[in-house]
């Protein structure tokens, strides 16, 4: 007679080792997944206002909450550039954070002088770069 493992055990075991590389699968996907949300913005709105200045709303798509002052980066041809932080409703210079609760996770991003050293008209181009990603905002002004 030969001795081996039974049938029984055999499935039991190819169970125990399927539920393992389940669970270990789930747990990488899962902060995979975390990471890539947690902080991620999109670009509703961008508009020239006063022929001149540009303003870009943010939303707040992730789970988690993004200080405009940490977390955002905004660039022009690779250059940072001064935002003023505004909520919807016009409020500026106090307005920190946007989470996915405050009015809808929305800010507001005022960006002054999108015009040529003349005053001519021109196409700005701004990237705001959160966690990594970017978004990018094109908006012509007239000047």
């Amino acid at each position: 007679m030969k001795k081996g493992i039974t049938p029984i055990i055999s499935v039991i075991i190819l169970l125990l080792i399927t539920v393992g590389l389940a669970a270990a699968a789930w747990t990488y996907m899962g902060n995979f997944f975390t990471s890539l949300t947690a902080k991620t913005i999109e670009i509703p709105t961008q508009k020239c206002i006063n022929g001149r200045d540009v303003m870009v709303i943010l939303h707040n798509m992730g789970t988690e909450k993004i200080s405009l002052k940490n977390d955002v980066t905004v660039l022009s041809n690779g250059i940072p550039v001064i935002v003023t932080w505004c909520n919807v409703s016009g409020l500026c210079n106090g307005n920190d954070n946007i989470t996915s609760t405050d009015a809808g996770g929305f800010a507001k991003a005022i960006i002054d002088n999108c015009v040529t050293v003349s005053g001519q008209a021109k196409t700005c181009s701004y990237d705001f770069v959160v966690a990594s990603r970017t978004q990018t905002a094109s908006v012509y002004c007239t000047g």
